[in-house]
């Protein structure tokens, strides 16, 4: 699969609230885009890709933000402003705290996975660094990858939870776990693999690691999904792979004939 355009502004967007310094919540807006492919599973379908929801709803009942994304997809599939959507895709970060009292939050995000799978017939990705589950309350169409895939019809897609780092935090592997799971899955020859963390292009002064794009620049030719910080440009190519990063922002993929 690769993506060959993504709308330059947005179609829809949810206004929310995140944690801010000094204990001052900010206020800010997740946009939402439509981007072209040039295959989908289900051709009359979507697939939804973001990740870093790190905030909750203005007002409501305080809701983690990614319970309200998915309430909003399902109202704007519902209202055809975007096709049928046959799967979600996270690429982690999903939890702040109730107060928003401190940036860079660890919590309980299985309300998020349960909130995408049960309108949704799938909730795919893998858990940042900031993300706890619990197992026992996962809804059964929830897969959170790590060195694992999950097959979505023809669609293979490979996930890489945490990032690099001291492994007494929470989800964090050593250099050399993580570049054996993500070379995994590139020999694998997965479609999509899907990571938290991701590369750095310096050329561009996009930050990510270092380590990830040099494995990128010698193998694989898949799309890589990933966050965990922000590009203003959000798509990219290193190697034979195509990278997008969807660090606070909704990317839902289309079919090019696709009317909505």
């Amino acid at each position: 699969m690769r993506i060959l355009q993504i709308s330059s502004s947005p179609f829809h967007e949810i206004r929310y609230l995140t944690s801010g310094r000094k204990g001052e919540p900010r206020r800010c807006v997740l946009p939402f885009f439509k981007a072209t492919v040039d295959s989908l599973p289900q051709a009359d379908s979507s697939i939804v890709l973001t990740s870093d929801l790190q905030g909750r709803e203005r007002g409501g009942t305080n809701r983690l933000l990614g319970e309200v994304v998915a309430e909003e997809l399902w109202v704007l599939q519902e209202m055809k402003e975007i096709p049928v959507i046959s799967a979600v895709i996270l690429a982690g970060d999903l939890y702040d705290y109730p107060d928003l009292r401190k940036m860079g939050g660890t919590g309980d995000t299985t309300s998020v996975w349960n909130a995408f799978a049960s309108p949704f017939p799938k909730a795919i990705g893998v858990l940042g660094n900031h993300d706890q589950v619990a197992p026992d309350r996962l809804d059964p169409e929830v897969s959170i990858l790590d060195g694992t895939s999950f097959n979505l019809d023809d669609l293979k897609i490979f996930g890489v939870s945490g990032i690099i780092g001291q492994t007494h935090k929470n989800q964090r592997k050593t250099p050399e776990e993580f570049t054996r799971l993500l070379h995994r899955g590139l020999t694998q020859q997965a479609n999509i693999i899907v990571l938290h963390q991701g590369p750095d292009l310096p050329a561009q002064d996009r930050s990510g690691e270092p380590m990830i794009r040099e494995i990128l620049e010698r193998s694989g030719e898949s799309l890589i999904v990933f966050g965990h910080c922000h590009w203003p440009e959000p798509l990219a190519q290193i190697g034979r792979n195509q990278v997008v990063n969807v660090d606070a922002r909704v990317l839902v993929l289309i079919n090019p004939e696709t009317k909505t």
